[in-house]
């Protein structure tokens, strides 16, 4: 999983300092919001404990917005953002950061893209200068674009030896087919080929727009920085674009199957694949404890009958991706090859009796310890905060979220559990998908519903 969407998953954010109080709400680390003139949100978290400042900006455009057969747009793009801009060059860009010690990164997701930066907090003029300039001002220059185009078609040459990624990134294509989750960030070898540098002047103006991002500025400022930060961020022109808004998720029926053949490969991959929900959905904690009993934590429903009494495989778990519109969910697990039919009947069987049957007032007192156990735990800075903000921001979801996560979760109750179960768990319409040898994993598969086969390397052309 990825690091900000594993953040979106677990859902949990705390700062050392906090403390449950007797009514069972959570004491947040206090921050201020200021919202420019361009419509730039900010968030400034002051932490004074250690001599560090970070910036973490969140435009609302991910790789959901690339455009028809240009999968992989939106990545690209903010790869190329710290790779030259209109001052300097990309080794000169690269050697100013290590000097100081800052980091530049970016991350693309469905729904957004983050721009990150951080330093000691002796360097904080000259990472601000350095983060506007990059952020701001980007050249994307063609020797650039082919360098990059480059490191990014050997990466997904490279994805298909590493079983479970390329299993992974096969995924949205098999859930999503043409809608605009239907790809993976990286796009495919063929659109990554066609990009151009049109493509991403078009699309950073179309979608780096400060009326429709937020950003999360943490650490040791003082007044005078905080006045040049407004500053420079106050210079970033909106452009009053549009955002495209993502449909419903496409209807399915029945159960499909597909075999994505490699014949060298000593074990099978197996992605079983359903309907997840909008991440602002009223009942997502329910929805999150359900998942958590089927399959996220150790000791669940799927652990115990595919690992523990059958001996299927030494791991497998339940995921769910939340997203604007509703994202996937599914069952990842791997199995000897000659095990794939039994393994996948048997999770199904487990899922299937789970979405029937429901769950138990021990697993929903055993879960609810679980989620509130690690509500304080997982996340103890004020980066860690900033982040979480930024994820509820996009998704419309108050921060007091956060504030009474402790209560809501000692409000579930089996019944309430088992009502989101019954309303968003379908055992019934369903993908799954496989990398494995056909020779000897087609008979099996095929007993398990309609089967279509494809070379693994027809998914690198």
């Amino acid at each position: 999983m990825k690091f900000l969407a594993l953040l979106s998953l677990i859902a949990c954010v705390a700062t050392a300092s906090a403390k449950e109080s007797t009514s069972d709400t959570f004491q947040i680390r206090k921050y201020d919001t200021q919202t420019l003139k361009n419509g730039l949100k900010i968030l400034w978290l002051p932490d004074p404990s250690l001599p560090y400042i970070s910036m973490d900006l969140m435009i609302n455009s991910g790789s959901s917005q690339d455009p028809k057969g240009k999968d992989g747009l939106a990545a690209f793009t903010a790869s190329m953002l710290n790779k030259g801009t209109v001052k300097r060059s990309a080794t000169q860009i690269s050697e100013d950061l290590e000097q100081i010690g800052t980091s530049f990164d970016t991350a693309v997701e469905p729904d957004y893209t983050m721009v990150s930066s951080s330093a000691l907090s002796f360097h904080k003029d000259e990472m601000l200068k350095q983060f506007g300039e990059i952020l701001l001002q980007p050249s994307f220059t063609n020797a650039e674009i082919e360098r990059n185009r480059k490191n990014v078609l050997a990466g997904l040459q490279k994805l298909a030896d590493h079983p479970e990624e390329f299993s992974e990134y096969l995924m949205p294509t098999f859930l999503y087919g043409q809608h605009p989750y239907g790809h993976s960030p990286m796009g495919t070898t063929k659109t990554v080929r066609g990009l151009r540098r049109s493509d991403m002047q078009k699309f950073y103006g179309a979608n780096y727009d400060p009326s429709h991002s937020v950003i999360s500025i943490v650490g040791q400022y003082d007044d005078a920085w905080k006045a040049s930060a407004v500053k420079m961020l106050e210079s970033w022109k909106g452009k009053d674009t549009k955002q495209v808004t993502v449909p419903d998720f496409p209807k399915w029926k029945g159960r499909e199957l597909l075999l994505v053949d490699r014949g060298d490969l000593n074990q099978a991959q197996i992605q079983i694949g359903f309907k997840g929900i909008p991440r602002n959905t009223p009942e997502y904690l329910d929805f999150r404890a359900a998942l958590k009993i089927l399959g996220e934590s150790f000791g669940s429903r799927l652990f115990d009958e595919i690992r523990v009494k059958r001996g299927l495989t030494y791991h497998i778990s339940a995921w769910f991706d939340p997203r604007e519109n509703s994202g996937p969910m599914g069952i990842y697990t791997f199995t000897r090859v000659d095990k794939i039919a039994e393994t996948v009947e048997e999770s199904l069987k487990t899922y299937k009796k789970f979405v029937t049957e429901g769950v138990t007032d021990a697993e929903v007192t055993e879960v609810k310890a679980l989620m509130r156990g690690q509500f304080p735990r997982n996340f103890e800075t004020a980066e860690a905060l900033g982040k979480q903000l930024l994820i509820l921001d996009r998704y419309s979801i108050s921060p007091d979220y956060l504030k009474n996560y402790l209560d809501n979760v000692s409000k579930m109750t089996k019944e309430s559990v088992n009502t989101a179960i019954k309303r968003y768990f379908d055992a019934d319409n369903l993908r799954i998908l496989v990398y494995a040898p056909r020779a000897k994993a087609e008979a099996s598969m095929q007993k398990l519903g309609r089967l279509e086969v494809k070379d693994y390397k027809s998914f690198l052309q």
